[in-house]
């Protein structure tokens, strides 16, 4: 009797559609020998022919699927491109408004004077509306918090006193608070910087120009704090002033520090003053309200509205 043969062996078919396949002849025992042996005959999966038909390369059907491979990988990168460029031109968009932001003056934040002129005699500053019958000598350092929390409660009542021609003052500007700035001098360069401003001549920048720049200058967002570890530059001041409708002359005079040596004669007298009006005893301090030569008690929100009628 024959023994099965168990050698492998690899059969050739013939070609189906132009595509030659391999077809493997079961490896060792015979499907006999596994009846034989009580083992459940092996089954011998049918090889997977792929029956797409390859154009050869070259051809016209193989020119015209590369063409189309090569418009989609096109329309692809087209899209890929426009949403890059999409992305760039939002973030430039929020770059300008931030930017815009930035700069933009926030007078519209503050109340604003329209109304009032000033000018300056020895280093003082006189705001008025007109020619009314009370006049107050208003005592302040620059960088002094009790200043900023003094013209955020009276501030606006001031400015529109001023501006219906009932109230003029009277600024003296101290600089006691120097010490406690940044740069040592910030006190004496802000009231250099409302000389400057103070001292242009009426038709060249709006009326109220003076007290819409105090107003700034004493504002929350842009007062340096008492013993902080930066304040505002000579150019910050008189970007500030330029913001509010400063001309170019107001700008230079406050960059160079013309007034400078002026404001520490202003200060220097303007302790001699303020020390003359405060009782025996009492310290000086800012801000300080005088009328007729004499210390007016702030300790009633209502002594403003009282001298005002």
């Amino acid at each position: 009797m024959a023994v099965p043969s168990t050698r492998v062996g690899w059969q050739i078919l013939p070609p189906v559609e132009g595509i030659v396949v391999r077809s493997a002849v079961a490896q060792g025992r015979s499907r006999k020998d596994d009846s034989d042996s009580g083992r459940k005959p092996e089954r011998v999966r049918k090889p997977v022919v792929d029956r797409r038909i390859q154009p050869p390369p070259g051809s016209r059907q193989s020119v015209a699927a590369a063409r189309q491979t090569n418009a989609r990988s096109n329309r692809t990168q087209l899209w890929i491109g426009a949403v890059a460029v999409a992305l760039i031109a939002v973030v430039v968009v929020v770059g300008l408004v931030l930017n815009r932001q930035a700069n933009a003056s926030p007078v519209s934040d503050h109340p604003t004077s329209t109304n009032s002129t000033a000018s300056v005699s020895g280093g003082i500053i006189t705001v008025t509306g007109g020619a009314p019958a009370l006049t107050l000598d208003l005592y302040e350092d620059g960088i002094c918090p009790a200043c900023q929390q003094f013209e955020s409660q009276y501030g606006q009542q001031i400015m529109k006193a001023v501006d219906e021609g009932k109230l003029t003052v009277r600024y003296h500007f101290m600089n006691f608070l120097n010490k406690e700035s940044a740069s040592h001098d910030y006190s004496t360069r802000a009231a250099a910087a409302f000389e400057c401003v103070a001292s242009v001549p009426a038709g060249s920048a709006p009326k109220g120009l003076f007290l819409n720049f105090h107003t700034r200058m004493f504002s929350s967002g842009t007062q340096p704090a008492e013993g902080g570890s930066a304040d505002l530059s000579n150019a910050d001041l008189a970007k500030i002033a330029v913001q509010l409708g400063a001309p170019q002359t107001a700008s230079a005079c406050i960059t160079s520090g013309a007034f400078l040596t002026q404001a520490q004669s202003t200060a220097d007298a303007a302790k001699v003053s303020l020390t003359a009006a405060t009782p025996t005893g009492q310290e000086i301090a800012t801000p300080a309200v005088v009328k007729d030569g004499a210390l007016l008690n702030l300790n009633s929100t209502d002594w403003l509205t009282k001298l005002l009628g």
